[in-house]
């Protein structure tokens, strides 16, 4: 037996093309499984004599998203029951009365949650609502009139009225500094110098295993955290991916050059060909050795690159990103010009630069 059971909404720029993103289904999977914990806490209230709720009681309860409404995103729910919940229309009912409660416990103020809603249950909203991001929210039209709107800062505010920490999705960039393979984590260094301890995921040790306690790479994690009232991270519970940016200060300072626009230096200066640069970037970040120390970059007006290093010699480079060439110039030890140009139409000439590169170019004394 199907019917119409709920038609929530979410709003924000992610859902204005009403389309609903696959992670945010996530949340309506969350949903479902919160609606079956407060049925049968409603069922056991109801029958005080009863230890549980009847046998296939959640089995024979089943959500479905029958069609994506309009008006921002709206997925209309369907329920779907078979078994004995199919012939009881009594027991269907703590569903319903569930769905209701969910809405109104959103709605109620700060620190006033439905008597009828148990503090047990507060924290399913650690899932119900996790993707939702700053300037999104999810609303759940209320019994009467209305809605209830459950955003992030929500979200916090249910979990937290019963437990110490909040779950949230999370995004950390750093370095491996060691890896623990019997414990299968791995601690990430953080750019502020404090570290967590983050869950290995199998497809990612060979990567765990080149770049531990390589500080010049950065690992890209997402997953799930836990936080305190103060949004201060606790602890990584879950990664769902790790990548690795290689040399990520020569990565991030190009990919700021990249947002330059005409007339950037004082109403002149060129803005530098942004696919022409996504190639240099490429070459460069994976080329460069991690016994040659880092460069710093400049744009150039006429819309090429100029590196230059702090080292013996005071060397640069030159790039004109029309056609890859690059000129290299440097003092001798007597003062003389050191010069090499290179034509960098291949992988075999970009090879070559970063050879030449890694030989000439010597830190200076302390």
């Amino acid at each position: 037996m199907k019917s119409t059971f709920y038609q929530p909404r979410f709003t924000g720029p992610r859902f204005e093309d009403h389309t609903l993103p696959v992670e945010v289904a996530r949340d309506l999977a969350a949903y479902e499984s919160l609606v079956i914990e407060l049925a049968k806490h409603l069922y056991k209230q109801d029958h005080p004599e009863r230890e549980r709720a009847p046998k296939g009681f959640a089995a024979n309860f089943r959500l479905d998203i029958q069609e994506i409404g309009e008006g921002s995103t709206k997925p209309l729910l369907a329920l779907v029951a078979s078994g004995v919940l199919a012939l009881s229309g009594g027991e269907a009912s703590h569903f319903e009365r569930a769905r209701d409660l969910i809405a109104e416990c959103v709605a109620a103020p700060e620190g006033r949650l439905p008597a009828l809603f148990p503090k047990e249950l507060l924290g399913h909203f650690n899932q119900f609502g996790r993707s939702l991001r700053d300037g999104e929210a999810l609303e759940l039209p209320l019994a009467i009139d209305g809605s209830a709107v459950l955003t992030p800062h929500r979200r916090k505010q249910l979990v937290l009225a019963a437990n110490e920490e909040y779950e949230k999705e999370v995004e950390l960039q750093g370095y491996i500094g060691e890896v623990d393979w019997e414990r299968a984590t791995f601690r990430l260094r953080l750019a502020d110098n404090s570290q967590t301890i983050v869950p290995l995921l199998p497809a990612f040790h060979d990567e765990a295993r080149e770049y531990g306690g390589r500080s010049r790479h950065w690992v890209i994690v997402r997953g799930v955290g836990t936080f305190d009232a103060w949004d201060r991270l606790k602890r990584v519970l879950s990664t769902d991916s790790a990548e690795v940016m290689k040399n990520f200060e020569i990565a991030n300072r190009l990919e700021e050059l990249a947002k330059l626009e005409p007339g950037w230096f004082e109403g002149a200066g060129v803005a530098l060909d942004k696919d022409r640069l996504s190639a240099f970037t490429e070459h460069v970040v994976a080329g460069f050795s991690d016994a040659l120390i880092l460069p710093a970059i400049f744009p150039r007006q006429d819309g090429n690159l100029l590196l230059e290093w702090d080292a013996v010699g005071s060397p640069s480079l030159d790039i004109r990103l029309e056609d890859f060439q690059a000129s290299f110039h440097a003092f001798g030890v007597h003062g003389e010009d050191i010069e090499r140009d290179f034509a960098l139409a291949n992988d075999a000439a970009w090879k070559q630069l970063h050879a030449f590169l890694s030989e000439n170019i010597r830190k200076r004394q302390a």
